[in-house]
């Protein structure tokens, strides 16, 4: 070729596109000679913004100042990177054609293929024809054609965008959904996509159209802009419908505004404001609007709020505050429906090697219709110590509790209490592999109370300054016995006892002390050998007494294990502090056991019990039992109790007729995903002493790389605090990248 000079397999360096080749590999002489040619006299070589080139051949014509690169052209300038079958660079004018599998990859991750594309200004502006673009998470735009300004700027001409994968067998059939338009921006520094005249479709069919709808960039986390609306049916709101915004205030800050517009309802506004410190971070939700229940004129609100503030490594500060107006709008618009109350504190709290201190202050809004806000205690302020501490030379421990708290009651009881409470544990080895445990226990506490005669506590007295010291002092032992069993794996049996001595306090002493930590009580194994059976410290029954138990194993080779354990304790004087029919009110209290069964791995059985001790008859039983793995699980479960103890302490004297009610209810479960996307799940409580279903839920979600969809069915039969049993129907459809498209039906 005349006037034109050949290599072949050549790195070359390209000054400001197109300007000259800087150096060619082979012989320095050939290297010089090349760029001499190709950058001439009158256009000397800039050292800055190199264009780096590889290909299988690279010529150059003189006459016309055109260099041609032929052969699996690769060339990279400042991040950019462009691969080409063929790149002809125009040096006169600063321009470049790169012809045939174009490839372009810029610094954030694109990628963009098309046929043929004109470039110019260092890559950094084009013409493209017949343009795929990749993006983040599996997200692809094709196009016409494209024009790049400033390697920030795309005008798409016709595209379409999708991350669903195309059918492996007809590649040419429309994916699960796309977005079609006439046109579409894609603003590379500010990471969004614009699209005029936009339609989505569902396989190939036209189901939405917008004039105009953008989306952030998939590669970016936040964008401002709106989101995409849910709307939905409610027997408490009637017909809604909602479409959120949500505001990138900064890197550090963001919001969400959504405006709810209902037929029985509403308007409601509801804002989520979240923002990220240096040392912590902040939610506020706040939302506000008429509803049909409320007072004053029908306006309604709520508020729910949190922070969490780092003062330094030891010490941390927080509090929520939490609070509405009106408990049914909290139901009607589905907040947080059916709760029992709403908590707010505020709290200051240190973390040491091996202990804990906390301050906080407490209060609380009651939300159900038989609780008056009078009768609701504030706890302010309230303080606690916590230490555990490292072994001593002879292997035992040391551990402390103390506290302090005021609680203040409008209706009812008003209490002060300061307590200590300091453990020593001291474990041992003795002869035959038999394991001992030595423990001693001191609670001491001051109670400062008034209106002891109202609830909760209902005491024969109405006030009582009283200070208490109670010794425990226990000593266990156990002696696990080993055996192999050959093929049959291993089997252990473990006989355990304890005797433990204490004052006996009786319902005398106790009548002075305010009751406000030890409620609620159930005896069972999991409490046979604690050293206080209630779950605080104001209610003590103490006195000695003696627990035992036999507890076994048995493992198998295979995986399969069985365990079990069943006991019962002896008390030398009888209590009258534990509540009616709790198993503890004789000499010899109630059996209690469990027992879990697993023969394979799909397979587990799990059951716990409480039988008299005079008769054997069962005073609670729960049972629970799953069967099959990960693609189809079955589950069961029954419970049953002798007592109801929610109905224990709502009057004086003798415990109310509902309290001595039995409840029995089973729960139903399965779940599966046998079928390839798609996992289905069920489950239902049962109320079998009064024949009635409680509730019952229905779920359903269809997967695969770009869309979910999930429906969702709950049916509650009771009647809660206003809620005279709901129906609840959710589907909603995430389409990838681009959001949640919900429909609701309560």
């Amino acid at each position: 070729m005349k006037g034109a000079h050949h290599r072949r397999h050549r790195q070359c360096h390209i000054v400001g596109l197109g300007l000259a080749i800087a150096s060619l590999a082979g012989a320095p002489q050939a290297r010089a000679q090349m760029a001499g040619l190709i950058a001439g006299p009158e256009r000397p070589i800039s050292k800055t913004a190199p264009v780096t080139f590889l290909a299988d051949q690279v010529s150059y014509d003189r006459q016309t100042g055109i260099v041609t690169a032929t052969g699996d052209v690769q060339a990279w300038q400042n991040g950019h990177v462009l691969y080409a079958d063929k790149v002809v660079i125009d040096r006169n004018h600063n321009t470049a054609t790169a012809i045939g599998h174009v490839v372009m990859m810029e610094p954030s991750g694109e990628i963009a293929f098309a046929k043929r594309a004109d470039l110019s200004n260092g890559m950094k502006n084009a013409v493209m024809s017949d343009v795929a673009t990749m993006l983040a998470e599996n997200g692809r735009i094709v196009a016409n054609g494209a024009r790049r300004y400033g390697g920030v700027l795309n005008e798409l001409s016709k595209p379409v965008y999708s991350t669903c994968d195309l059918c492996k067998h007809d590649p040419t059939a429309a994916p699960l959904w796309q977005i079609k338009a006439r046109s579409a921006v894609e603003d590379l520094q500010h990471k969004v996509i614009e699209y005029h005249d936009a339609e989505l479709e569902i396989y190939g069919f036209p189901v939405f159209y917008l004039p105009y709808i953008s989306q952030p960039d998939p590669s970016v986390r936040r964008q401002s802009g709106l989101l995409i609306p849910s709307f939905g049916s409610s027997t408490h709101i009637g017909t809604f419908f909602a479409i959120p915004y949500f505001w990138d205030i900064s890197k550090s800050q963001d919001a969400t505004i959504v405006p709810i517009i209902a037929t029985k309802a509403g308007p409601v506004l509801d804002v989520k404001y979240r923002q990220a410190l240096n040392n912590g971070k902040l939610t506020v939700n706040i939302s506000a609007g008429h509803d049909r229940y409320a007072q004053n004129s029908g306006l309604s609100d709520a508020i729910f709020s949190n922070g969490v503030f780092d003062l330094n490594n030891t010490w941390r500060a927080g509090f929520s505050y939490n609070h509405t107006s009106s408990t049914q709008y909290l139901n009607d618009f589905r907040y947080l429906p059916n709760q029992n109350f709403l908590a707010s504190n505020a709290y200051l709290e240190g973390f040491g090697v091996g202990s804990y201190a906390k301050i906080s202050a407490d209060t609380y809004q009651g939300l159900v219709a038989t609780v008056t806000q009078s009768n609701v205690p504030i706890v302010a302020p309230y303080a606690r110590y916590d230490y555990f501490g490292a072994p001593d030379q002879w292997g035992g421990r040391f551990s402390m509790d103390a506290s302090a708290y005021n609680i203040a009651r409008q209706v009812g009881t008003s209490s002060r209490r300061v307590a200590v409470v300091s453990n020593y544990d001291l474990p041992a080895t003795g002869p035959d592999g038999i394991l001992f445990d030595s423990r001693v226990r001191l609670i001491a506490a001051g109670y400062d109370s008034s209106k002891l005669n109202e609830q909760p506590n209902y005491s024969n007295v109405g006030s009582a300054e009283t200070a208490r010291a109670i010794p425990i002092g226990a000593i266990s032992a156990r002696w696990p016995l080993e055996r192999s069993a050959g093929d049959w794996g291993e089997q252990i049996i473990e006989p355990r006892v304890q005797l433990e001595v204490a004052p006996n306090y009786g319902v005398t002493q106790n009548q002075l002390i305010p009751n406000e930590d030890s409620l609620d009580f159930q005896f069972s194994d999991a409490n046979l050998f604690s050293l206080q059976r209630f779950g605080g410290i104001d209610r003590f029954a103490g006195g000695s007494r003696v627990d035992y138990a036999l507890q076994g194993a048995w493992y198998l080779p295979n995986g399969a294990y069985a365990t079990g354990l069943i006991g019962q304790s002896y008390a030398f004087h009888k209590s009258l502090v534990y509540p009616v029919d709790s198993g503890l009110n004789d000499n010899v209290s109630d059996i209690v056991g469990r027992a879990t069964l697993a023969p394979v791995s799909w397979l587990s059985f799990t059951y716990r019990t409480r039988l008299s001790h005079q008769d054997l008859g069962a005073r609670m039983i729960d049972a629970y039992a799953t069967v099959g793995n990960k693609a189809l699980r079955l589950s069961g479960g029954y419970f049953y109790s002798a007592t109801n103890p929610y109905y224990l302490f709502t009057q004086a004297g003798a415990p109310p007729a509902s309290y001595f009610v039995p409840q029995r209810e089973i729960t139903l479960g399965a779940a599966t995903s046998l079928i390839p996307h798609w996992t289905f799940s069920g489950a239902t409580q049962r109320n079998i002493a009064t024949g009635k279903f409680d509730n019952a839920a229905l779920a359903a979600t269809w997967q695969n790389e770009c869309t979910a969809v999930n429906v969702s069915f709950y049916r509650s039969f009771t009647s809660f605090n206003y809620d005279h049993g709901t129906t609840t129907l959710l589907i909603n459809i995430t389409l990838k990248t681009l959001g949640n498209i919900g429909f609701s039906a309560l």
